[in-house]
Parts: C-alpha cells; sequence; structure tokens
C-alpha cells in the first residue's frame, strides 16, 4: 500500500526531468540516423537482468512473491533463527518478536551491504544533478 504513492512520485520525477531536456521531434528524427539500431543493446541487457533474476532465487519457485519475502526476511536472522522459528525452542519471548520484508531489508542494508546503499545514493545524486546540467545553457557575459 506504500509503494503506490512511492512508484507515483518516482514517476512524475522521471517526466519532470523529460520535460526540462525540452527535446524536439525533429531533433529526435535527425540524430537516429546517427546511432545504430538499438535492439542488441536491449536484448542483452534484458538477458542480463532475466539472467540475473533466475540466478540469485533458484530455489525458489518462479511467481511465488511470499516464499521470496521469506526467504529475504531469513537472509537477516543470524544461525539461530531457525530455532526460534521451531516448537522446540525454549526462549518463547523470541517467538512473538517478528521481522516485516522492510525491516529485514533495512537491517541487511544499513550493517552488511553499506557501501552498496552510499553507491546507490551517489547514483541517484547524479541522475538528480544531471539532467539540471544539461538543461542549462550557456550565457555569454558582454564585458
Amino acid at each position: 500500500m506504500n509503494t503506490i504513492p512511492k512508484f507515483r512520485a518516482i514517476a512524475i520525477l522521471f517526466l519532470f526531468v523529460i520535460m526540462m531536456l525540452n527535446i524536439k521531434l525533429v531533433e529526435l528524427q535527425d540524430s537516429s540516423e546517427d546511432y545504430s539500431n538499438p535492439y542488441p543493446l536491449a536484448f542483452v541487457l534484458g538477458t542480463l537482468f532475466v539472467s540475473g533474476l533466475s540466478l540469485t532465487n533458484s530455489n525458489i519457485s518462479k511467481f511465488d512473491l511470499p516464499s521470496i519475502f521469506d526467504s529475504i526476511n531469513l537472509l537477516s536472522f543470524k544461525s539461530d533463527a531457525l530455532e526460534t522459528l521451531t516448537v522446540s525452542h525454549s526462549n518463547w519471548d523470541n517467538v512473538f518478536v517478528s521481522m516485516d520484508q522492510i525491516n529485514s531489508i533495512g537491517q541487511v542494508l544499513y550493517t552488511s551491504h553499506a557501501l552498496f546503499l552510499i553507491v546507490a545514493s551517489m547514483i541517484l545524486l547524479l541522475a538528480m544533478v544531471g539532467p539540471i546540467c544539461l538543461c542549462l545553457k550557456p550565457t555569454k557575459r558582454i564585458s
């Protein structure tokens, strides 16, 4: 339920960047002769994406999203996490403590994958500043 407003905000930001670029249709048609066919690059990127998805969760059946989220939850637990999920465990207080998917993803990102989080934030910063720099037109100063 929370992802829909976030998706809408990202879509609005994407449209804002496209509007800032102010690309005319004539410019697109003129420049298309300079470049080669984009389909081979799209095919290579698509196959890399699909192969990456299939290799990461090979033991999980496809189209089974709840089990994928459960495996993400179990990634953040320690080695004794399976003992807390079983009935034979004697400490019943830990059984009632549950982690949501967003909690487990946050714990993994901020502890063991902090470098990836910093790299992703730098990429997003570049994605925000880049279109602004592209849209700026140099002004000539008359002295």
